[in-house]
């Protein structure tokens, strides 16, 4: 076995193309479309690498591979933080703890010796504005859009090789999308809205960008408040996460709160993505036909029946005031009645944040799935 470091088209793709081996006998794994992998790895395209650095690996035996990871080590995140951490993700491993070592031997190294970093953080794809944490506890079910899955013995191969609990992190499901939901809350937050005089509207489609714009101002500042792993978004990756949020996300479901016409908090809420995408096994090639699959997967966007709460902040001055609550209903109320959704998840929060927990379990949702994030010193 040897570990090889990613330069060649050849190895990328292999690279791409392991976890189809990791999870060929497991129910709930979801492809994830290598078009979109492709994407994220591309140095020109991926807006992270504007002030990022990052390097994969896999491990090999012949032409057999084994393992692979990502190190990676952002700019932005250490000056923010006055720290020198970097982090590892993308990792997927046969069950074989040497192949594990072998592989976070090999990034930590680079991290120490090249990056000259002295702690690592993960997993991580790239940095915290990007999809992170290990699955510990919900291994039933399949993942919903931008949410992590992995076997369950990742947490034995990464716990062994000597990263410790950093947090955990939560994801809540709703079993009442219905009418039913939305008539028991709505007279409360109704009048929670009217006595504490806010609004809340859809994204403006003229303005989209705009909104975007402000909404991640509350963004940034709300994670900063309880989330040590908070790094600003570049003007770029706003402009990114803008064009992916238009591309398939319902108007109803991007929610702005305001007061005295200033955002005070908002909510996103997409359908969810990976069940349309399931069929395809990462491949937009159907019958051999190169993007007929683009195609099929839009017609099954429009039958989905679950979604995904991605993003749900107030300002701490506007919280206990309805807000939050009243961003949930009207969701449930266009997705129940417009969208015919039937389940959402949303995913995913702080074990640290006694207040949103506090929020779901009021309207209802339960504590669904578990994951950590971990961390070393190197």
């Amino acid at each position: 076995m040897e570990i090889i470091r990613v330069t060649t088209t050849r190895d990328r793709e292999r690279f791409i193309a392991l976890p189809r081996k990791i999870y060929a006998d497991d129910p709930n794994w979801i492809a994830p479309l290598d078009l979109i992998v492709r994407g994220k790895l591309n140095r020109k395209k991926n807006p992270f690498f504007k002030h990022g650095w990052a390097q994969e690996f896999i491990a090999v035996e012949g032409d057999q591979t084994l393992g692979r990871v990502l190190v990676s080590d952002d700019a932005r995140f250490n000056e923010e933080h006055q720290s020198n951490v970097g982090m590892f993700g993308f990792f997927e491993c046969v069950n074989d703890q040497n192949v594990a070592n072998a592989l976070l031997n090999e990034g930590a190294r680079v991290l120490k010796e090249e990056r000259m970093r002295d702690s690592l953080f993960g997993p991580v794809e790239f940095s915290t504005n990007y999809e992170y944490a290990l699955l510990i506890e919900g291994f039933d079910s399949p993942p919903k859009i931008m949410m992590t899955y992995n076997p369950s013995y990742y947490q034995a191969l990464l716990e062994t090789w000597g990263l410790e609990k950093n947090r955990d992190l939560f994801s809540w499901y709703f079993d009442d999308t219905s009418s039913a939901f939305v008539e028991q809350w709505k007279p409360l937050v109704d009048r929670l809205q009217k006595r504490h005089n806010f609004t809340v509207r859809p994204f403006s489609l003229k303005d989209f960008d705009r909104d975007v714009r402000r909404c991640m101002e509350i963004y940034d500042y709300v994670r900063s408040e309880w989330y040590w792993g908070n790094v600003s978004l570049t003007q770029e990756e706003i402009q990114e996460y803008s064009r992916t949020l238009r591309s398939f996300a319902s108007p109803d479901m991007v929610l702005i709160a305001e007061a005295e016409g200033k955002p005070i908090g908002f909510s996103i809420t997409v359908p969810d993505f990976n069940e349309a995408s399931r069929p395809l096994k990462g491949s937009l090639s159907w019958f051999g036909v190169p993007f007929l699959g683009l195609v099929r997967l839009n017609q099954r966007m429009k039958r989905v029946k679950g979604a995904r709460v991605m993003v749900l902040c107030v300002l701490p001055e506007y919280r206990r005031k309805g807000v939050a609550e009243k961003l949930i209903v009207e969701t449930f109320n266009s997705g129940y009645y417009h969208l015919k959704f039937d389940n959402a998840e949303l995913g995913w929060t702080d074990e640290n944040n006694d207040k949103i927990t506090h929020v779901l379990e009021r309207v209802g949702a339960r504590r669904f799935k578990r994951y950590r994030v971990y961390h070393k010193n190197l």
